[in-house]
């Protein structure tokens, strides 16, 4: 077994699991290519820091410790997505015991991590891309994919756009494959563990070939050396969120706030932090992507959505923030997640009267010196956001 289900085993006694988030992190370049928690990217090489460090290390004072409501914020693994997950996880766990064996036998074989990594290590636009379930979604990736870089001023002609589909852990080639070459594991093992997959999930009567969100409920801003600039959108999170209505916004918003990793990368904001723990970089990247996609959400020359629409979509989805204020995945608090996305919204105000889009350089020193009103805690007399 690839892992052990101790884990899984008592969450899922209850019937409530709490599903991998769906934005990236950084890593080193340096660092080995195996598995990491849903939500992962890898740096494409060493990154420096950017000029702007200096400046940025002064924020992490008394305030820049703290979450913006560490003392007082509930966090709760009732929400409109997770519930959402955990009915399709209940119904498959409750369905028979030989249902629920084949869950356990698929998590325990990490197959809510191969159709990432095969996605990440192994797919590339030289193959048509099909986006949701049913490609009920490819049209409009297309069209997000070709504003936000349209939109945006960093190279970005050779970021990939890939489609993640749980429907590959029936074909055994593509799972041993992945299991050889980002798991270590010895060919004869890794096709041992790819048949126990396919044969699981083609006997499952509750989790459709593989369109299934449990499986694919993932996105990942990717760098590498050596290898391809991606972003991978799964078909589980697409789907998940247009269950709860939001189809019309779920994908450009996730997209957006991918491709402000990709800038990121580019910029090499991720080495802006020197001297702070990893959660807290992890945090200050987060919301600055979170912010960024806002701010060409509602531009009038970006998506030009209704602010209050796409407010109605973060309010869910940024329910996937987290008070692990220690952890390395750390993405900041709800709040602070919303209060980021109205500050890309107030910039994208401010400027878009004219019709000026901001360079992503711009965007960045804006949210800099935002940045220490954003992390500072609650109170009446925290500045607004400009």
């Amino acid at each position: 077994m690839l892992r052990s289900s101790i884990a899984l085993r008592s969450l899922l006694a209850a019937a409530v699991v709490v599903v991998g988030c769906q934005e990236p992190t950084t890593s080193p370049a340096s660092a080995p290519i195996a598995p990491t928690a849903p939500g992962r990217a890898l740096s494409a090489a060493p990154l420096t820091v950017s000029a702007s460090a200096p400046a940025v290390d002064k924020l992490f004072g008394e305030f820049g410790r703290r979450a913006i409501n560490a003392g007082d914020y509930v966090c709760t693994n009732s929400t409109p997505i997770l519930d959402l997950l955990n009915a399709d996880l209940a119904r498959t766990l409750t369905a028979s015991p030989e249902e629920r064996a084949r869950l356990l036998t698929m998590y325990n074989l990490a197959a809510d991590l191969v159709p990432t990594y095969e996605a990440l290590f192994f797919q590339t636009t030289a193959t048509p891309q099909s986006f949701g379930y049913n490609g009920e979604f490819t049209t409009i990736m297309g069209k997000t994919e070709r504003k936000v870089k349209s939109f945006w001023d960093i190279p970005s002609e050779q970021i990939q756009v890939l489609a993640m589909h749980g429907t590959m852990l029936l074909d055994t080639a593509r799972v041993s494959l992945t299991y050889q070459v980002v798991f270590g594991e010895e060919k004869a093992a890794a096709d041992a563990y790819a048949v126990a997959v396919r044969d699981a999930l083609a006997a499952s009567t509750t989790m459709n070939g593989g369109n299934y969100a449990f499986w694919t409920f993932n996105s990942v801003s990717f760098r590498y050396p050596g290898l391809d600039d991606k972003i991978v959108m799964g078909d589980g999170i697409l789907e998940a969120f247009a269950t709860l209505g939001f189809a019309d916004v779920a994908p450009q918003a996730i997209f957006a706030h991918e491709f402000a990793h990709q800038i990121q990368f580019e910029n090499e904001y991720f080495g802006d932090l020197t001297g702070v723990t990893a959660a807290e970089k992890t945090r200050y990247t987060e919301l600055m992507a979170d912010a960024m996609a806002a701010y060409y959400l509602t531009h009038a020359r970006g998506e030009a959505m209704n602010q209050k629409r796409v407010e109605q979509f973060l309010q869910v989805f940024y329910q996937i923030g987290d008070c692990g204020f220690t952890s390395s995945g750390h993405h900041g608090t709800p709040n602070q997640r919303f209060k980021a996305a109205q500050f890309g919204f107030s910039v994208a105000a401010q400027f878009q009267k004219q019709g000026h889009i901001l360079t992503s350089e711009e965007f960045h020193q804006q949210f800099l010196a935002y940045y220490p009103m954003l992390i500072a805690p609650d109170a009446a007399t925290a500045p607004a956001a400009p």
